[in-house]
């Protein structure tokens, strides 16, 4: 009959394998894993074996003792392969250690090598072979043993503490094991054999503590499972072993009653069968309470963060909601975001009660890891650092470029050390992270220079408004100076002009050619300067609005032929033909301010021979609907592709015109652009330089009835 001791050899022997295959397959490739399949699948024969010992008949014993030393010598085997692999600590070579594990194994199942018997009183009759056998399994105990041993010396943090809990867990297994299994009965001492395999439920608990509290392989989801299923298993056993048993012996007192029983036994079973269900879901809350009362969506918590890093702006609410959702995730009793900016803390985000003491700049400098998780340090100046402030996980948070800042984590509210999961979730979201804060910063330095700048374009457009106000009225100032200085020079030159006439046609009596010619220098001279006066008035009319179009009957061909016969005798010294073509048809008075106009035509012809040294200028005037068209075509110097835009601009004169005739003064094209437009009319221009010049107007047609013809009133040259 199966008895409780047992019953749990059973259910450990089910456990390690369990365990072991969901090992095994996460990478079936990993000798490690291997290794350990292979240590799971020896206990689990060890410890069956030894159960089957303590039911079975005694004569049937034998095999079932062979097999106990055969799943013996085969945990010390994959015991030592397993800690050589795990420490990478090899005290024996591997192939050392699995042929004397395997010769040693394959003669525990020969009958007569190491037991020849067992006896009444479940005694095994052994050999001197038991001898080799004690000593090949110490060897490979022990040697496993001390490579864990090494390995706890040279490990630090959480690994050490994975093989401290692996190291005490199997070592007092082993220690029994030995003690019950091989020692004492090597003194005839068998009556306390099914004690060893029991204390392999100490190496099973010591596992399992590994897994829960240190993450070792990260299975803390199948000893949950594993949990639910042997306490379902242990439940519906004892429940339906008591009904069944209890109910028979109260309602069946006799065999005869048999055929009711099975009744009776097929009832139970059926609702067995339907609480299974019902029990199984109970134990997983239950499990699920104990070994995922925190339990988290990785995915549902990254989803959640980005979606808060997208939808903010503002850094101090990026800060406080993404500490929050995490914390409050990971079940953290509290957290710390420190942010720099030029190598100085920015901003500090709190969650939670915090500790007594936060940490300054000079302790968050020795802080400079990617990621430190207190329980993994085995000591030494940032373990202590971070134990003095509560801090179980400090982690840098930085993009490929730039070093943003720390975050700071509590204790979980577990209790637990901080998982791999953990440690995933916050390697990810911590770059997020780290790009979503310089980003929320950018933008809060381009607010503050947005709202310094406005200021600044305020100050300075009030000091513009205020420069402007003067320059305006230095402008009028200098209008009314230009204004009544030219008033004021116009009449002294015009007694100067008129005496030099006089001189020129004899009335202060009869000039030498020398003195003639230096009388003529001064008349054109005077002429100039009168031009260049009347020049500036009709600026400084402009300027202050007086720059008035006065219209009147004019007879547009003759007014044309003035100016070219007055300007001939210029461009025959210059060697160069002025051509005039007139209108093919008569045409009639027009209503134009005849002063203005003559101006711009002496202009545009004055300026054609002046920067012509060579070739012809041509005079065309003509008849275009409603309009009449007027251009002057040279084959001159041309005006420069960059000059183009600024040619009839106040002042303005092209490089190439500067040189040819230096003392223009930029004033005549201004002013005809305004004649010509304040008329109604449009500029004509065309040039391509080195290759001449077209300048002209259009001008709208009125014809009115003829009159006479109208004097003229003098010549202007305008240069460009």
């Amino acid at each position: 009959m199966i008895d409780l001791p047992s019953l749990l050899l059973f259910v450990a022997s089910i456990i390690n394998i369990l365990i072991g295959l969901s090992i095994f397959f996460r990478n079936p490739r990993s000798k490690l894993f291997i290794y350990y399949l292979g240590l799971a699948v020896a206990l689990a024969i060890w410890t069956s074996t030894n159960g089957l010992f303590r039911i079975l008949p005694a004569e049937s014993l034998l095999p079932i003792a062979l097999m106990s030393y055969f799943g013996a010598i085969l945990v010390g085997m994959f015991f030592a392969l397993f800690n050589a692999e795990f420490t990478g600590i090899r005290l024996l070579p591997n192939w050392a250690v699995l042929a004397a594990g395997c010769l040693v194994a394959v003669g525990s199942l020969i009958p007569g090598v190491y037991a020849t018997g067992v006896t009444a009183s479940r005694s095994i009759v052994t050999t001197d072979g038991i001898l080799v056998f004690a000593a090949v399994l110490a060897v490979l105990l022990l040697g496993g043993l001390t490579e864990l041993l090494r390995y706890i010396w040279r490990a630090r943090g959480l690994a050490r503490r994975q093989a401290q809990i692996m190291a005490l867990g199997m070592g007092i297994a082993m220690a029994m094991g030995l003690t019950f299994n091989l020692v004492l009965p090597l003194f005839h001492i068998y009556g306390y054999v099914y004690l060893g395999p029991e204390f392999t439920m100490v190496y099973l608990g010591a596992l399992g503590y590994a897994i829960i509290r240190t993450r070792l392989f990260d299975l803390r989801l199948v000893f949950a499972r594993s949990a639910t299923y042997f306490l379902l298993l242990l439940s519906l056993g004892a429940v339906y072993s008591t009904l069944v048993f209890g109910a028979s012996k109260i309602v069946f007192v006799d065999s005869a009653s048999s055929a009711n029983a099975s009744w009776l036994y097929t009832l139970f079973a059926l609702l067995t069968s339907f609480s299974f269900q019902p029990l199984r879901r109970f134990f997983e809350r239950a499990t699920n309470n104990v070994f995922y009362r925190y339990h988290y969506d990785s995915q549902e918590v990254i989803n959640d963060f980005s979606k808060i890093l997208v939808s903010e702006l503002d850094l101090d609410r990026i800060l406080k909601r993404s500490l929050t959702e995490l914390c409050e995730s990971l079940h953290i009793q509290f957290g710390q975001l420190i942010i720099y900016n030029d190598e100085r803390v920015y901003r500090v985000e709190h969650y939670g009660q915090l500790p007594r003491r936060l940490m300054v700049a000079p302790e968050l400098a020795r802080l400079d890891k990617p990621m430190l998780v207190a329980d993994e340090l085995s000591g030494g100046e940032r373990k202590q650092l971070m134990e003095n402030h509560g801090i179980r996980l400090s982690m840098t948070l930085r993009t490929r470029e730039q070093f943003v800042g720390h975050l700071l984590l509590g204790d979980k509210l577990s209790g637990d050390i901080y998982s791999t999961q953990d440690i995933d979730l916050l390697e990810i979201v911590g770059k997020e992270l780290a790009v979503a804060i310089l980003n929320a910063k950018a933008y809060a330095q381009i607010q503050e220079f947005n709202l310094t700048l406005q200021a600044r374009v305020e100050h300075a457009t009030n000091r513009l408004r205020v420069a402007n106000r003067h320059l305006k009225e230095l402008d009028r100032a200098k209008d009314e100076f230009i204004s009544m200085a030219s008033h004021q020079l116009r009449t002294p030159l015009t007694t100067i002009k008129g005496y030099l006439s006089m001189m020129q046609e004899g009335d202060a009596g009869k000039l030498t050619k020398a003195q003639q010619e230096f009388v003529g220098y001064a008349f054109s001279s005077s002429e100039r300067m009168v031009n260049l006066i009347s020049d500036l008035l009709n600026v400084s009319r402009l300027s202050a609005g007086r720059f008035l179009i006065q219209t009147k009957p004019t007879d547009m061909v003759q007014m044309i032929r003035d100016e070219v016969r007055q300007l001939n005798n210029h461009a025959t010294t210059k060697g160069i033909k002025l051509i005039f073509e007139p209108p093919p048809e008569p045409l009639p008075p027009a209503e134009i301010d005849d002063n203005k106009t003559r101006q711009v035509v002496m202009n545009f012809i004055d300026n054609a021979i002046y920067y012509t040294s060579q070739g012809e200028v041509r005079v065309m005037l003509e008849q275009s609907g409603d309009r009449v068209r007027l251009e002057v075509r040279d084959t001159g110097i041309g005006v420069p592709e960059a000059a183009k835009k600024k040619l009839f601009s106040k002042f303005f004169r092209a490089d190439n015109a500067q040189i040819v005739r230096p003392d223009g003064t930029g004033l005549g094209l201004y002013l005809a652009k305004r004649v010509v437009e304040d008329q109604g009319g449009t500029i004509i221009f065309n040039s391509v330089e080195g290759r001449g010049s077209t300048f002209g107007f259009e001008l709208p047609f009125k014809p009115v009835t003829p009159i006479r013809e109208v004097a003229h009133h003098g010549r202007h040259h305008h240069p460009k």
